[in-house]
């Protein structure tokens, strides 16, 4: 278990990490821990995180407590991210944490307005020119070329490490989706999978190609086998003080790291099996509703920025 204090003049955040994980964050304000103590238990586990180190980066920034924090405080905020040079999407990702701390502390009836968005005035509708977001273009996916598929899966030493990158590959799953498997989720006779617990709380059917089927099958059989009978998610970890238990996402965030860097491919990441993989399918034409229902995303522009969905 390890700690660390940052303090900013105004707010102060204690971090409490274990095995590298973030576990607990405690700051000066009562008002930031209601409302991240309202995401942990309310949001996925990555999303608190990203809260964390966002509302810590805000009032790094802007050393004054948030029931004082102006429209001001927020254009001189947006300045100074803009010439440390971070770009549009993160500054907004940053912008929208302390837009919704704002919400909950209106919620609470403690804020009468969000500098960052606000909302309507009397009868008129919201003007979209209120809100500080900045406009960034929209960036098509990059995906991962055939011959580099190869080579990365040339790679790869075991059926364990083959069977996930196929899975957030050909079923186009998230990583935190492909780890949290369980036996339960699998439907052999239909090559089919319930994700159960996925980004944005829709369980959705997937299905398993016929080489990710065969893959999963060998590293059960040959790798998995009897081992670890208590745990119920699939994929597991063999060795290091992790062993018998489930992988994490960090874990294969660093094993496709690891082996991605093994054969010069540095730019390659977890996500982009994802990106690869969606847009093969707007490549075979699949349509929309059908794509978006596949791969769990709701957003009406999806999948507008791949590029063969121009027609």
């Amino acid at each position: 278990m390890t700690a660390e204090t940052h303090f900013n003049g105004s707010i102060q955040f204690a971090l409490t990490y274990k095995r590298g994980k973030l576990v607990d964050c405690a700051t000066s304000s009562a008002l930031i821990n209601h409302f991240l103590e309202v995401i942990k238990l309310s949001r996925a586990y990555n999303t608190w995180v990203s809260y964390v180190h966002d509302l810590k980066a805000y009032f790094e920034v802007i050393p004054k407590t948030p029931e004082t924090v102006t429209r001001a405080d927020c254009l001189a905020f947006m300045k100074q991210q803009q010439e440390a040079g971070l770009s549009p999407a993160t500054l907004n990702r940053r912008l929208a944490a302390l837009s919704s701390l704002f919400k909950e502390l209106q919620l609470l009836g403690i804020a009468d307005h969000n500098p960052v968005q606000p909302g309507r005035a009397g009868p008129r509708p919201r003007q979209r020119s209120q809100s500080l977001y900045r406009g960034a273009a929209k960036r098509l996916p990059e995906i991962i070329s055939s011959d580099d598929l190869q080579k990365f899966f040339e790679t790869l030493p075991t059926w364990r490490d083959r069977s996930l990158a196929l899975l957030m590959w050909m079923s186009c799953l998230r990583v935190s989706e492909a780890v949290a498997i369980r036996f339960e989720d699998i439907e052999c006779s239909r090559c089919s999978i319930q994700i159960v617990a996925p980004k944005g709380g829709q369980p959705r059917l997937v299905f398993m190609e016929p080489l990710t089927f065969a893959a999963l099958n060998r590293y059960l059989e040959e790798e998995r086998k009897d081992l670890f009978p208590e745990v119920s998610e699939v994929f597991v970890a063999f060795k290091g003080a992790a062993r018998g238990q489930p992988l994490s996402v960090n874990a294969v965030q660093k094993l496709v790291t690891y082996y991605a860097q093994k054969c010069h491919l540095p730019q390659l990441h977890c996500h982009l099996f994802r990106h690869t993989g969606i847009t093969q399918l707007v490549h075979q034409k699949m349509p929309e509703p059908a794509l978006r229902a596949l791969v769990g995303h709701r957003h009406p522009d999806f999948p507008a920025a791949l590029p063969t969905s121009r027609g």
